[in-house]
């Protein structure tokens, strides 16, 4: 199916910078977690990438990297950024829904993406990064995460993400949308959750990212 494309292209000069102003960077402590998963020669897909902090540092870890990104100035900066270093990242500019040899990956790694999407296409585009997993391998996802009290906590979550995601809305980079169950949508299609972290932005109780790791079933549905 085709899904509508948010493309940062006007926002990649500054995308990393105010995401650690405004999560005092959580949003980056999230991103790094699925990173002690992984091993030395894992196949590993970075779906959205962006300027690729993430997938620069699985690279240095010995892990095999494809970077994918629709966004020609952040894909630039990734590769500047792997040149000065001599790393090697297999990157390519295109949609993910259009990538050959589906099933082809030990791990994908899809930080921030989701959250682009209205939810109907985000279940959609979940199946399809699922399909991009062979069995047995792992999903790794970094987004908002969900309040975990009531009253004013709620409240205090519910807008800080409403704030953001209206930004973002705004500036055309996402869909309007409330934060995802993902654990759930996981589970409904048979993958074992894993681990599951939570990075506050501060205190325990209030706004949050959260960060997981998901396994594909050896056989069953997507």
């Amino acid at each position: 199916m085709p899904f509508v494309r948010f493309i940062y292209d006007r926002v990649a000069f500054l995308y990393d910078e105010v995401c650690a102003v405004y999560s005092l960077g959580a949003i980056a402590r999230s991103k790094r977690h699925h990173l002690g998963f992984l091993r030395v020669g894992n196949r590993v897909l970075y779906v959205g990438v962006g300027r690729g902090a993430d997938a620069l540092a699985a690279a240095r870890a010995g892990a095999q990297v494809t970077a994918v990104d629709l966004s020609e100035p952040m894909l630039r900066r990734l590769r500047s950024a792997a040149i000065r270093e001599g790393l090697h990242l297999e990157i390519i500019e295109d949609d993910v829904s259009q990538l050959p040899y589906p099933g082809d990956y030990d791990v994908v790694v899809a930080n921030y993406f989701l959250n682009m999407f209205a939810e109907s296409d985000a279940q959609s585009m979940l199946g399809v990064l699922l399909g991009q997993i062979r069995p047995g391998g792992r999903l790794c996802l970094a987004d908002f995460a969900p309040s975990v009290g009531l009253g004013l906590r709620r409240i205090v979550t519910t807008s800080y993400y409403r704030l953001v995601n209206g930004v973002g809305w705004l500036l055309g980079i996402c869909a309007l949308h409330e934060i995802p169950d993902l654990p759930k949508w996981l589970a409904d299609r048979g993958f074992e959750i894993l681990d599951v972290k939570r990075f506050p932005v501060v205190g325990r109780s209030g706004p949050a990212y959260w960060a997981m790791i998901a396994k594909r079933p050896s056989v069953g549905l997507l």
